[in-house]
């Protein structure tokens, strides 16, 4: 082992790490300015789980996107951070797109922002601030981007230009995928999603964003690697797309069948309400997406 290079190695990385600091605490002042009708910070610290969740689906996707521009060979360490700085302004900017096609598309008949703070009477008739259901569809729609994001950036190739018009590309396609894939999930579900996210029924959300999550990693996986051509990229994208969004689905009934033999996930969600079981069921979900993306 050469100290030398181990120690420098180190201090590089601290710088990157420094960086993606910069990039969270970027994320957080352009949130509370979106949102500076109400304090984000003050909902925090009175234990609203909605506003919680959303700004850490929020972080948490902008660092697995950020490692998509970490990864790669290097071109040397002050190119290699200009380009992460270049891409973590670019992610930022698309981390804010895909909240605004959560809010206005993927729960268009909800305002998220006013969900997510408004009082809420349960069932129980306990008055909880906030609807939690909400929160975690927007923190899976950004934890689902943040990994579309980093395999379109890591797959980046060709020319500085075509790398970012790629990032560009799929990261329109991603959302695309994520938007069809809860619209099927809305048609094949013995209920109705939406509605019962409005009510705060945090099972629902768990769902949801859950299976978001799932895609999302099986198209980072569809888009890594090196850039290969406008035609062949957006062929295996389309593909893949398509047979993750199918093998999701399957593995979904089979998930149901095994880990919930006396019941069903509708069952769970609508009437019982049980985040617990959803979270089980979501992790398997999940579990199998990493499965399916490394086996591609």
């Amino acid at each position: 082992m050469n100290i030398g290079v181990t120690l420098a190695g180190l201090g590089q990385g601290f710088i990157y790490v420094i960086a993606g600091i910069f990039f969270i605490w970027l994320v957080k002042k352009i949130d509370d300015w979106r949102t500076k009708e109400f304090d984000d910070d003050a909902h925090i610290d009175d234990g609203n789980v909605a506003v919680g969740l959303r700004r850490a689906g929020l972080y948490l996707g902008l660092a697995i996107a950020l490692s998509g521009a970490m990864d790669g060979s290097s071109k040397g360490f002050f190119l290699d951070l200009i380009q992460l700085l270049i891409d973590g302004l670019i992610i930022t900017g698309f981390m804010f797109s895909a909240r605004f096609v959560n809010d206005f598309i993927m729960l268009g008949n909800i305002k998220n922002d006013e969900e997510c703070v408004k009082t809420i009477v349960g069932p129980d008739g306990k008055k909880i601030i906030g609807n939690s259901a909400v929160g975690m569809v927007e923190a899976g729609m950004y934890i689902a981007t943040g990994f579309i994001l980093k395999g379109s950036i890591a797959g980046a190739g060709g020319t500085f230009f075509q790398g970012i018009a790629s990032a560009v590309l799929f990261f329109i396609l991603g959302q695309l995928a994520l938007l069809i894939f809860g619209f099927i999930y809305e048609l094949i579900t013995p209920f109705n999603v939406r509605n019962e996210i409005k009510n705060n029924n945090l099972a629902a959300g768990i769902g949801l964003g859950g299976i978001l999550i799932a895609l999302g990693i099986i198209l980072m996986s569809s888009i890594s690697g090196p850039f290969t051509g406008w035609t062949n990229d957006l062929a295996g994208f389309a593909i893949y797309a398509v047979y993750g969004i199918a093998m999701l689905l399957i593995f979904r009934i089979v998930v149901d069948r095994l880990l919930l033999p006396t019941t069903t996930i509708a069952t769970e969600v609508k009437e019982d309400r049980n985040i617990a079981a959803m979270i089980v069921v979501e992790s398997a979900i999940n579990a199998v997406a990493i499965i399916i993306a490394f086996s591609m």
